[in-house]
C-alpha cells in the first residue's frame, strides 16, 4: 500500500482518528453510554431525579478524585490483590476496586459541566451565552509563534510518550469506520447529523483552512455493565492509568501475545532491532522502499518518527535485559523471565519520570509532594484513587504541546515537523540522528523545545496530520481540538480548579499576575472570566518559580502523579515484600541481621541510577550524550561519552 504516498487514506481526519481510535468492545459502551444518557436527561426532565443536586453531593471542594460510582471494569471487584506478584496487563487487581484497568471510567477533580447536566458538550458560558468558537480561540489567544525555551525536545517527547503510557480516550465510530461529521471538502454537514458529533464550525475569515468545517467526534461514554445506572456521560480510559510501560507491552491480553515473540521472553521484531509490522494499520509509505507501518502496545506509535524512535529503544531495552536474565536465572521459566523484564522496564518509567522529568516540571512541589523517589520506599495509601483524572487528561497534561518545536533536528538535517506525520521512514533510515536530535545534540543550530506558554507553532495549528502533496487548508488544529475534546467531556471553566486548588479567585481579565501579560487579549473573546476554558487558562499562567508550570497547572498534575504513586500497589520502590524488587530471594552476601536488606538496597540503587541517556546509550550507536537529556549541553550537563555512563548504570547481577 505504498502508492502515491497512500493519500487517499492518510488524511488528517484519518490520521486524528488513529490517534484517538477506540478499541472494538467500546462501541457497544458507546450505545449503552448513548441510551443511559437519555433516560437520565427524560428523568431529569420529569423531575424525578436532580442529577445537579447529586453532582453537589458528591463534590469534596478539595483536590480529590470526584468518581462517580461505576462498576469498574465492568466485571466483579478483584478480591484476591495480595496473591498477584506481577501486574496484570490490563491493570486488574492493582486495586481492590479495579481501579486503574484499562477500559474503564476515568475520575474527575470536579463533577461535569455539561449543558444539560447529563451528557450534552459544554458549549454554554456564563448566563448561558454561547462559548467563543475554539478556532477564533486558538488564532486570537494562542498566536503561532515560536520561542525557543532553554530545554530539549526531549522535555516535550518524555511528555508525550508518557502520555501515552497512561491516557488514550477512544472516540466513537460505526461498523463501516469513522463517523464523519462535515459534509464534502469540509462544508457544513446538510441533514440529519450523527449525534455523536461535535464538529468545529470555522469563522468566516478563516484563511488557513479549506471549508468551513472541521471534524470532531465525541469521546465514547461509559456506563455500567447493565447500561442503566444513572449519572452524567463519564468517558472511558482504553489504557491502565499506571505508569507501568503499556505503550509498550499493550493494555489488553489480545495484544499483549501479539506483541510478544515465540521465544517467550522477547517482544516481536522486524530486521532484529526495529519495531514489528502491523498490517493493519496505515501510514506514509514512500514508493519502492521496505518502509511499513509500526506495531506497538499504544496504537499512536506511527504518529511522528520521535515517538516512533522512543518506542523502538524501549523494545530494545526489554530485549537485551531479557536476554541478560535468561543467562543469570537458568531455572526461571520463560514467563518469569518476561514478567521480571517488564517489571524492570515499568520500574525505569517511573524513575526516569519522578526523578527527572516532574522535577524539571514542577520545582519544588514536586519534593513537597514527596514525588521524587531517590530513597526509601513507598507505601501505598489505600484512600489514594489511581484513577486518571478527566481534567489531567483532556486538559493539563495537553500542556506539553506547547513545547512541540516546528522542526525535528536530524543528523544536518531540520526537517518541519508538518512534514513527519505519519511518516515512519526516519526511524528506520536515522534513529541514532534522530534521537541525538531530539536529546539537543549532533545537529548544528538552536534545537531547542518551544516555551511552555500561550503559544503554538504553526505546525500543530494550521497543519497537524496534513498529508502530502495536499491541497492548502486539509490539516488540522490540534489547539482548536483540545479545547473542544475539553467541552466533549464537560470540564468545567478555568475559574473553578482556581478555587479548588486554593488559589484567590480572578475577577476581571486585567489579573496579569494569575493570567500573565497577555490577561487582556483573552477579554476580547470571552466575555467573562468564568468562560475561560482550562486548557486556555492553564497556559496563560506564570510558571512558579523554579518550575516550567504555574500554580494551577501545578496543582492538578501534582495531583495526578501523586495519586499515581501512592495509589499503585506496583510501583517500583514498593515497600510490600511479595512484589519488591527483592523477589522473596536470599543472595550470596549474608542477609540476616544488620545486612539483611542489603539486596534490596543494591537493586533499588541500581533502578535509581538509570537516566534516560543511560537507557539511550545501551540501545543505541550514540557515542556520547549529556547525563541529563531534558537539558542542553553546558558546562554543568557536559558531552559524556557512552561507555563512562553506562558503567554507572543498571547492574543486573543483583537481579540474579
Amino acid at each position: 500500500m505504498g502508492s502515491m504516498f497512500l493519500i487517499a487514506i492518510v488524511t488528517a481526519l484519518w490520521s486524528y482518528h488513529v490517534a484517538v481510535s477506540q478499541l472494538p468492545p467500546l462501541a457497544v459502551l458507546s450505545d449503552r453510554s448513548l441510551i443511559t444518557n437519555k433516560g437520565t436527561c427524560k428523568l431529569q426532565l420529569g423531575g424525578f431525579y436532580n442529577i445537579a443536586q447529586r453532582q453537589s453531593a458528591i463534590s469534596t471542594g478539595s483536590v480529590k478524585s470526584v468518581g462517580f460510582q461505576f462498576k469498574q471494569d465492568f466485571r466483579e471487584l478483584c478480591t484476591d490483590v495480595a496473591l498477584k506478584k506481577y501486574r496484570t496487563v490490563d491493570g486488574n487487581c492493582n486495586h481492590p476496586k479495579n481501579w486503574g484497568t484499562s477500559l474503564t471510567p476515568v475520575a474527575r477533580i470536579l463533577p461535569p459541566a455539561y449543558d444539560d447536566n447529563v451528557g450534552s458538550p459544554r458549549t454554554l458560558g456564563k448566563d448561558n451565552i454561547p462559548l467563543p468558537n475554539p478556532r477564533t480561540i486558538s488564532s486570537y489567544v494562542h498566536p503561532s509563534t515560536s520561542d525557543p525555551e532553554a530545554r530539549t525536545i526531549m522535555i516535550m517527547q518524555w511528555g508525550q510518550w508518557l502520555d501515552h503510557d497512561v491516557t488514550g480516550f477512544p472516540v466513537v465510530t460505526e461498523a463501516n469506520g469513522a463517523i464523519k461529521c462535515c459534509g464534502p471538502n469540509g462544508t457544513k454537514p446538510i441533514g440529519a447529523v450523527n449525534q455523536n458529533c461535535f464538529a468545529i464550525m470555522l469563522p468566516c475569515h478563516e484563511v488557513n483552512f479549506a471549508g468551513s468545517c472541521m471534524e470532531f467526534v465525541r469521546s465514547v461514554g461509559a456506563t455500567d455493565k447493565d447500561g442503566c445506572l444513572l449519572n452524567p456521560r463519564e468517558q472511558v480510559n482504553s489504557l491502565t492509568s499506571f505508569i507501568d510501560g503499556s505503550q509498550i507491552y499493550g493494555s489488553t491480553e489480545e495484544l499483549a501475545a501479539k506483541l510478544r515473540d515465540g521465544t517467550g521472553i522477547l517482544l516481536k521484531t522486524k530486521n532484529d532491532t526495529f519495531l514489528p509490522e502491523d498490517v493493519s494499520a496505515s501510514c506514509i509509505l514512500r514508493p519502492g522502499t521496505n518502509d511499513y507501518c509500526f506495531l506497538a502496545g499504544d496504537v499512536r506509535v506511527n504518529e511522528h518518527p520521535a515517538l516512533g524512535a522512543m518506542h523502538t529503544i524501549w523494545l530494545r531495552a526489554h530485549n537485551s535485559i531479557a536476554k541478560e536474565l535468561r543467562t543469570r536465572r537458568p531455572a526461571d521459566t520463560d514467563e518469569e523471565i518476561f514478567q521480571m523484564t517488564r517489571k524492570i522496564i515499568g520500574a525505569l518509567q517511573q524513575v526516569i519520570t519522578y526523578n527527572e522529568w516532574l522535577p524539571i516540571i514542577l520545582g519544588t512541589e514536586a519534593t513537597k509532594l514527596k514525588l521524587t523517589s531517590k530513597t526509601g520506599r513507598t507505601k501505598r495509601l489505600s484512600g489514594v484513587d489511581p484513577r486518571i483524572l478527566n481534567e489531567f487528561s483532556t486538559a493539563a497534561m495537553r500542556f506539553g504541546h506547547s513545547f512541540i518545536p516546528e522542526v525535528i533536528p536530524i543528523g544536518t538535517r531540520r526537517v518541519p515537523l508538518r512534514t513527519l506525520f505519519n511518516r515512519p521512514a526516519e526511524v528506520l533510515d536515522n534513529l541514532d540522528d534522530l534521537i541525538a536530535g531530539v536529546a539537543g545534540v549532533g545537529t548544528p543550530g538552536r534545537n531547542m523545545a518551544e516555551s511552555l506558554d500561550r503559544n503554538f507553532v504553526e505546525e500543530i495549528t494550521n497543519h497537524l496530520f496534513e498529508p502530502p502533496a495536499a491541497p492548502k487548508g486539509r490539516g488540522l488544529d490540534l489547539i482548536s481540538l483540545n479545547l473542544q475534546r475539553g467541552r466533549d467531556h464537560g470540564i468545567p471553566p478555568y475559574t473553578a480548579y482556581r478555587a479548588v486548588c486554593g488559589l484567590r479567585p480572578i475577577v476581571d481579565f486585567d489579573d496579569t499576575e494569575a493570567l500573565g501579560p497577555f490577561a487582556s487579549q483573552l477579554g476580547r473573546v470571552y466575555r467573562s472570566v468564568d468562560d475561560i476554558d482550562l486548557f486556555t487558562g492553564l497556559v496563560h499562567e506564570p510558571p512558579a518559580k523554579g518550575a516550567l508550570v504555574g500554580p494551577t497547572l501545578s496543582c492538578i498534575l501534582g495531583t495526578q502523579f501523586y495519586n499515581l504513586k501512592f495509589g499503585d500497589r506496583f510501583f517500583f520502590d514498593t515497600d510490600e515484600s511479595l512484589i519488591s524488587f527483592t523477589d522473596g530471594k536470599c543472595c550470596k552476601i549474608k542477609c540476616r541481621g544488620p545486612q539483611r536488606g542489603l539486596l534490596f538496597t543494591a537493586q533499588l540503587k541500581s533502578l535509581r541510577s538509570v537516566t534516560l541517556a543511560k537507557v539511550i546509550c545501551a540501545n543505541t550507536k550514540i557515542e556520547a550524550l549529556p547525563n541529563n537529556v531534558f537539558s542542553p549541553v553546558s558546562k554543568t550537563n557536559p558531552l559524556v561519552p557512552c561507555s563512562q555512563l553506562l558503567d554507572e548504570s543498571l547492574d543486573l547481577r543483583f537481579f540474579d
